[in-house]
This record gives structure tokens, sequence and C-alpha cells, in this order.
């Protein structure tokens, strides 16, 4: 993931670098100015300004007429945070706080990167079969109803992120064609998985799904984990790029709260997001499922 900064002053990027860089994201480029990274924006997959050096917000609109699906991510602080609504309605995707969290940093960078692939996916291929589940926006949509549902009702929600593990290898030693054929096995399997009519899945491109579980705490998100996982596991598609043909796995991450007016739905797939790095980072083929973590920055 090539991640394109705004930096005029010359006192964000080393932030943001290691912020990034430790996290295995990147690499990072710095444009000392709006037309030279206009120039750039072609080949990056997201783009960060800090709105201390976007006052007016020229960056951000500059930005989002040049490139209409690119992530554009504005860190803020304190003195900044006023022009968090008008920078959004300029153009930006998402908003960090500084000091920057990398584990946080990482994962809303991971998400709004699927996001975009899935949105150049519907409209490049849109007879894949991946159709068939619930889209992005759409899954958005379901988000935000469930949210307010348990909110007034006052019971959990969980949400789970769902990455294949070692896609990209799977698809450079067997070929695009049978990446496609493993992805669609998994989809049925993962479909299988989930019981309750309330419960969504949706496809985010890139080798990723969301589960949405409405009225589900902490220990009944970790069971469905644990049975997704298993039941990937179970299919036995072997990677013959791993040592011993090892099969295809999946690391889940989920997340836990109960909805309220503060913080949003956006917070809690940012949690499932750090709990999905966290599950690959211990290793692959695991789970990791948090409580609440969308709600205080951790350490």
């Amino acid at each position: 993931m090539s991640v394109l900064l705004l930096d005029i002053s010359g006192t964000v990027r080393d932030c943001v670098h290691v912020s990034l860089e430790a996290r295995e994201v990147g690499p990072v480029h710095a444009a000392g100015s709006i037309e030279d990274l206009i120039g750039r924006i072609a080949g990056a997959s997201a783009v960060i300004v800090d709105l201390s050096q976007d006052p007016d917000l020229q960056a951000c609109r500059r930005i989002r007429a040049a490139d209409l699906l690119i992530p554009l991510i504005v860190l803020f602080d304190e003195k900044s945070a006023g022009h968090l609504e008008a920078a959004l309605h300029a153009g930006a995707t998402d908003c960090i706080s500084k000091p920057v969290n990398p584990l946080e940093f990482r994962a809303r960078l991971r998400f709004a990167a699927n996001r975009r692939r899935q949105e150049e996916t519907e409209a490049a291929e849109p007879s894949r079969p991946f159709n068939q589940l619930v889209v992005a926006r759409s899954f958005a949509e379901d988000l935000d109803r469930a949210w307010r549902r348990d909110r007034r009702s006052g019971l959990p929600l969980s949400l789970l992120v769902v990455n294949v593990d070692h896609l990209a290898s799977y698809n450079q030693c067997c070929g695009r064609a049978a990446g496609d054929e493993c992805l669609r096995r998994i989809a049925a399997a993962l479909r299988e998985g989930i019981f309750r009519p309330d419960d969504l899945m949706a496809c985010r491109g890139g080798g990723e799904f969301v589960v949405l579980l409405p009225a589900t705490d902490r220990p009944g998100a970790a069971v469905v984990a644990e049975r997704l996982r298993t039941r990937v596991l179970d299919l036995a598609i072997p990677h013959s790029g791993l040592p011993g043909r090892q099969p295809i796995t999946i690391s889940v991450g989920g997340a836990t709260a109960r909805p309220s007016v503060d913080p949003s739905p956006e917070d809690l797939v940012a949690a499932a997001e750090r709990a999905l790095s966290k599950a690959k980072l211990d290793g692959r083929n695991r789970l990791v499922v948090e409580e609440n973590i969308a709600f205080s920055a951790p350490a």
C-alpha cells in the first residue's frame, strides 16, 4: 500500500512514516506542494493531509477533484478540530487525531483502501460473482440501521472482519482463476457458518469479508468467529507456495460495543480492523475479538 502525504513544512512525515512502516504499511511518499501531490496521485493507495497545513481546505478540494475515489484521510489536533466537518464536506473520507496511534492508523488505512478496491471492482466487473453478496455501500447502511436499533434496545452489537491469509501469494502460485474459485468456496463456507436471519455478510474485495452480528456480545462473536475460521480450515484448500502445501486459512478481527450516540458505527469498524491487525501480527489463522476497544485509544 503506497501512501502519499502532503507535507509542506516537512514536519509531518516522520510521525506518519514511523507509525505506518512500523506496521508494515508503506512506502510513505511526501509531497512538498499540492501540485507535486496531484501529479503523483495516480500511483497512491491513499492520501494523508494534516489540517494544520491545509487551513483553507484547498488541498482537500483539489485532491478530491483530481481523484473521486482515492481515500483521503485528514489528521487533526485540538487547534484544527474545528475544521473537521468542513474537511469532510470538502472530500475527506476519514479523520485521525494526533498524536497518531499506529494500530488505529493502519486499520483505518486498510479499511479505506479496501473500500476503494471494492468500488473499483464493482465498476469494472459488474457481473463478478461476489455481487450476489451485500456490497460495501449497502452493508454500511445495514450497519447504521443495526446501530440505531441496538442503541434503542441497549443490546450489544458485534462486527467481524475476515481476511484470507496469504491470498496474494496464492494468486501468484496458482493463478487468478484459482484464486477466484478459492474465494467463492470461502464465501460459501462463511455464509453457511452464519445462522441467524439478522446476521449479515458482505465482501469488501481483496479477500476480505465483514460480518455484522446484531444483539451479540463478545463471547457470542468469538463463537461465530471460531466457527468461521474452522469451516474455512476444513475446506483444506492447499497452498502450493507454503511449506508442506499448508491449507488456506483466515484471520478474524472482531469488536463488540453497546451502540450510543457517540462514538459512531465507523469506530466499531476501526476497532474490528485493529483486532484483525493483531490477529495477523500474532501469526494468522486465528481470531482476536475485543470489546469496546473502539472507544478508548489503545496504549
